[in-house]
């Protein structure tokens, strides 16, 4: 059986992503102007586990559009954001992974669904794939990156897999803390405000992230890598337009 549908997903599912994704990126492509430096490298990677800044919902499925020309990508996501009714039919042909749960369930089935989550991201690296993770867990509220202390996906990943390339990859322009800049794309119509400008910079860290330390350090030096220059220019949350 798992045969058949390793089959299927490598001829039907290639073709049916494939269309998808186009239409996700075109669909994305009206409302932003997107630039994207270093998806090169993500190609002759056996594997690898990116780590990216966490700014709206949508932002594994437009990632992960915008890099398909170049490799496949997973993202994990929160278990509210994945399973919502207007959510689940763009995340879930994405290839999402539904990370957490809710915190009205009891405390040993949490546990048990943190498990098989942190499982089933192992099992998808190891497979040669590459996963896209929001260490963050939700988007920004403030103009600063943030990784709560007790946070561990990608301390745990990390962990469990020492020797997975690991690459950050950060979103600008997008934050309702960054200054809005558009293009002109719809002045044809006599529109002169277009598409918003958004830039999504990859960085290999070619000496990965050292799980040694603790938890709390690591989220800490993580953080502040998120938050290294260059900046976006900054705006006033009330300036901030979505």
């Amino acid at each position: 059986m798992n045969a058949i549908l390793r089959l299927l997903d490598a001829t039907l599912g290639r073709i049916l992503r494939h269309v998808f994704f186009i239409c996700l990126r075109t669909y994305f492509s009206l409302f932003y102007n997107i630039s994207c430096s270093n998806k090169h490298l993500l190609q002759p990677l056996p594997r690898g586990l990116i780590l990216a800044t966490h700014v709206t919902r949508l932002d594994g499925p437009m990632v992960a559009s915008l890099l398909y020309p170049a490799r496949r990508v997973l993202p994990a996501v929160h278990y509210n954001e994945y399973y919502h009714p207007a959510q689940f039919p763009i995340l879930m042909p994405s290839g999402c992974i539904p990370l957490s749960s809710p915190k009205s369930w009891p405390a040993e089935k949490r546990a048990e669904r943190k498990a098989w989550a942190q499982d089933k991201l192992n099992k998808t690296i190891r497979q040669g794939k590459i996963v896209l993770l929001f260490p963050g867990g939700q988007a920004k509220r403030q103009e600063r990156e943030v990784i709560q202390p007790h946070f561990s996906g990608a301390y745990d990943t990390l962990k469990a897999n020492p020797d997975c390339p690991v690459l950050i990859l950060r979103i600008r322009g997008l934050s309702k803390y960054d200054i809005p800049v558009h293009d002109r794309f719809w002045s044809f119509l006599g529109i002169m405000r277009g598409r918003r400008h958004v830039g999504i910079s990859i960085e290999r860290l070619e000496d990965g992230l050292d799980t040694s330390v603790g938890l709390e350090r690591f989220n800490r030096e993580l953080e502040e890598r998120f938050n290294a220059p260059p900046h976006w220019p900054a705006a006033h949350p009330a300036e901030g337009v979505s």
